[in-house]
């Protein structure tokens, strides 16, 4: 658990569901995939994972893109996403060279289109 309000997932199950589920939201750095936790409401939690597929190159890209949306996700999600719901953020080619600040206005436009942000 990294803090009291996000937890990371884990488990393919997980990844699953809301891929099936879920909305998604593609942008030009990341694709947001996002789904509310209507069976758990007594804990307010945010749970994100990261997913970044062979498609975007060998493992050491793969690992510092998904470094940058970790980062990404604890700094955004805390301040805007809205509690007891799971987000996905998957890895685009383009994540690797994009600025971390484009990342940001990528992952907030995401959370406006899927109306899963805080209302501010």
């Amino acid at each position: 658990m990294m803090s009291c309000d996000i937890q990371s997932i884990k488990k393919r199950v997980d990844f699953i569901k809301l891929s099936k589920e879920g909305l998604s939201s593609p942008q030009e750095g990341l694709v947001l995939q996002v789904i509310s936790n209507k069976e758990d409401t007594k804990h307010q939690l945010i749970r994100f994972g990261v997913t970044a597929t062979k498609k975007i190159g060998n493992a050491v890209i793969r690992n510092k893109c998904k470094r940058k949306l970790r980062v990404l996700a604890k700094d955004v999600l805390l301040k805007y996403a809205k509690k007891n719901s799971y987000y996905v953020l998957i890895a685009r080619n383009t994540t690797y060279n994009r600025n971390i600040s484009l990342l940001k206005t990528d992952l907030l436009n995401a959370l406006k289109e899927t109306k899963y942000i805080k209302k501010i």
